[in-house]
């Protein structure tokens, strides 16, 4: 008759354990989902340095021109037909990349 019993009681401390594990994974899963958008972040922040960084290598002073000043010579260069093409069909060629049946 005690038999009974002790699987009983080995069935509460499985029973405990697993749900431990799950509270622990859980806990896990948040640390990992609070972390995405730090990481988003940083590549966010890598990405404009550096390309800032490209901006500025084709820039006389770059120091000393206004935010203003960039901006109003990004607005030119992108209006030239040939920058726009030229966009579009990276874009275009980025797409159809994506969109390409890997053959492996």
């Amino acid at each position: 008759m005690t038999k009974p019993k002790t699987d009983l009681d080995d069935l509460h401390k499985q029973k405990e354990k697993a749900e431990q594990k799950l509270r622990y994974y859980q806990h896990q899963e948040k640390m990992l989902e609070h972390r995405i958008p730090e990481l988003t972040r940083k590549a966010r922040t890598h990405r404009l340095c550096t390309r800032g960084g490209m901006l500025e290598s084709f820039l006389i002073c770059p120091g000393e021109l206004t935010d203003d000043q960039v901006m109003e010579l990004l607005k030119l260069s992108f209006r030239q037909q040939e920058v726009v093409l030229a966009l579009a069909k990276m874009i275009h060629d980025l797409q159809e990349a994506r969109n390409a049946p890997t053959l492996l």
